[in-house]
């Protein structure tokens, strides 16, 4: 029964009092229509906070009242529909037109996603240490849980950290331990990471960027160098 309640109250919050069932609060149907106005936009005014919160230099590219009316938009048309103020902003850089704020937006995101993704040992140099080539080259790794990589459409990189250049087209978010980092990386860098999403052999890593990259061993041990791997 609580459950056929809350999700009478869901609908009317997303469709308008004409889907309130008949009885399901005390009192006139004004004093109800005003008690859940009250609850529509406390609800409303967290997830705008919310959207705030996670997007502080998105916010502050767009400026305070441009960012205020499109997360009020975002909000008002659906886009934060089912969804707990925890992840309200999964789908918010897709309501922006702006490609730099649409990036600015999609690294915030992944940075929030890598800080709550699932702990886990990355693999460092130090554990190559007395390894042979066939051991190395059959090393099995996979990428870490909270390695996140954002394909840049704009030249947002330098709004994201001054020392990123402009023509950057993809940026590498790890959290090796306690500290979520961001890297710049190249295409075929990301590519060798989304081979790694399933467990491979660092030797085939290597490969496949030596067919892209003038030294493929290299690019690897640097990511390595990033906690971008989870030692299997």
């Amino acid at each position: 029964m609580l459950e056929g309640q809350q999700a009478a109250l869901a609908a009317t919050l997303l469709r308008g009092p004409g889907h309130l069932p008949p009885g399901l609060f005390k009192g006139s149907d004004a004093a109800v229509l005003r008690g859940l106005r009250v609850h529509a936009n406390t609800i409303s005014h967290a997830r705008l906070v919310a959207l705030e919160e996670t997007f502080p230099r998105t916010r502050d590219y767009l400026g305070t009242e441009a960012f205020n009316r499109l997360s009020r938009r975002f909000v008002e048309e659906g886009g934060a529909e089912r969804r707990s103020l925890n992840d309200i902003g999964a789908g918010f850089a897709g309501w922006l037109a702006d490609p730099r704020a649409a990036d600015l937006a999609r690294v915030e995101w992944a940075w929030l996603e890598s800080y709550h993704a699932a702990d886990a040992r990355a693999l460092a140099l130090a554990d190559l240490i007395g390894l042979d080539e066939t051991e190395l080259l059959g090393l099995p790794v996979r990428r870490h849980p909270a390695v996140r990589v954002v394909a840049l459409a704009s030249d947002a990189a330098p709004l994201v950290d001054p020392a990123f250049a402009a023509d950057t087209q993809a940026l590498l978010v790890t959290r090796p331990d306690t500290d979520v980092r961001l890297f710049a990386i190249e295409p075929a860098t990301a590519a060798a990471l989304g081979m790694a999403e399933e467990i491979a052999p660092v030797g085939n890593l290597i490969a496949h960027l030596a067919e892209q990259h003038p030294d493929g061993g290299g690019a690897i041990a640097a990511l390595i160098e990033t906690g971008a791997f989870e030692r299997v």
